[in-house]
C-alpha cells in the first residue's frame, strides 16, 4: 500500500501546470470566449429583471451546464497530455467528454449535502455550525478526492475503472487525501480573497471597471482551476493506478 504525501501530491499538480503553462494554455484560451459570453449574460440577465427568478434560474442552468462541460472539456485534454503525451484538440466534444461531465456531476453531488450543512449552520449558528460543517466537509471532501482518481481513466477512455476501483487503489490514504482537498481549497481560497480585495478597490474608482476586472478574472480563474484541479487528480492517477513517483 503507497502512502501519499498532500504536499508533494499538490506541489507536483501545481509543477506541471506551470511546466506546461503553454500547453494549459492552448488548451484553455480557446474557451475564454465562451466563459465570457457566460458570465455576460449572467449579469445582464440578473440586470435586466431581477425579480423574474424563473427566468435567471434557467439561464444559470444553462449556462452552468455549458461550463461544466467547457471544465470536462479542459480536463479531459490535460489528463490524456499529462498522462498519454497527447496533444487533442482544444475544443474537445466527444463522448469521453460527456462521460467525464457525468461523472463530475455524480462526485459534486456528493459534497452537495455537507456544504448545506456547512452554510446552513453558518447561518443559524456560526461557531456552532461551523464546528460541525467544517469537520463534515473536509471528510466528505477526502471521500470526494478518492472518487475522483476514476476522472482520469475516464478521460483515456477506460470505461472498466469504476468509483469502486478508485476507492480501493487509495486505500488506506483517507487522511492524505483529506489534505490534499484541504490544500486544493485553500489555494482557491486564497486566489479568490486576493481577486476580491481587488476587485473591492477597483469599484472605488470606477463600478464599470471593477465589473469588467472581476468578470475578466473570474473566466481566469475558471480557466487556471480547470487545469489545476484536472492536474491534481492526474496526479493521484499516476501515484495510486499506474505506480508513478512524483
Amino acid at each position: 500500500m503507497r502512502k501519499l504525501s498532500p504536499f508533494k501530491a499538490v506541489a507536483h499538480a501545481l509543477s506541471s501546470v506551470w511546466g506546461y503553462r503553454n500547453v494549459a494554455l492552448r488548451i484553455g484560451l480557446i474557451w475564454v470566449p465562451v466563459m465570457l459570453l457566460i458570465g455576460l449574460i449572467e449579469v445582464y440577465a440578473g440586470a435586466a429583471d431581477p425579480t423574474a427568478s424563473t427566468q435567471l434560474g434557467l439561464i444559470q442552468m444553462l449556462t452552468g451546464i455549458v461550463s461544466v462541460i467547457a471544465v470536462c472539456s479542459m480536463a479531459v485534454n490535460w489528463h490524456r497530455f499529462i498522462l498519454r503525451d497527447e496533444m487533442g484538440p482544444g475544443l474537445r466534444l466527444d463522448g469521453d467528454v460527456f462521460r467525464y461531465a457525468g461523472n463530475t456531476v455524480l462526485i459534486m453531488l456528493a459534497m452537495l449535502i455537507p456544504a448545506l450543512v456547512l452554510v446552513v449552520g453558518m447561518l443559524a449558528a456560526p461557531p456552532l455550525g461551523t464546528l460541525i460543517g467544517l469537520p463534515l466537509v473536509l471528510a466528505a471532501g477526502g471521500i470526494v478526492t478518492r472518487l475522483s482518481i476514476k476522472l482520469p481513466a475516464v478521460a483515456l477512455g477506460n470505461t472498466g475503472f469504476t468509483f469502486k476501483d478508485a476507492w480501493a487503489a487509495s486505500a488506506g490514504n483517507f487522511w492524505p487525501c483529506v489534505g490534499v482537498f484541504a490544500l486544493n481549497a485553500a489555494i482557491l481560497l486564497a486566489i479568490v480573497f486576493v481577486l476580491t480585495i481587488a476587485g473591492n478597490l477597483l469599484s472605488q474608482v470606477s463600478a464599470p471597471l471593477s465589473l469588467g476586472f472581476q468578470l475578466l478574472m473570474a473566466v481566469l480563474l475558471q480557466l487556471f482551476y480547470s487545469i489545476f484541479n484536472a492536474s491534481v487528480f492526474t496526479s493521484l492517477y499516476g501515484f495510486f493506478v499506474e505506480r508513478r513517483d512524483f
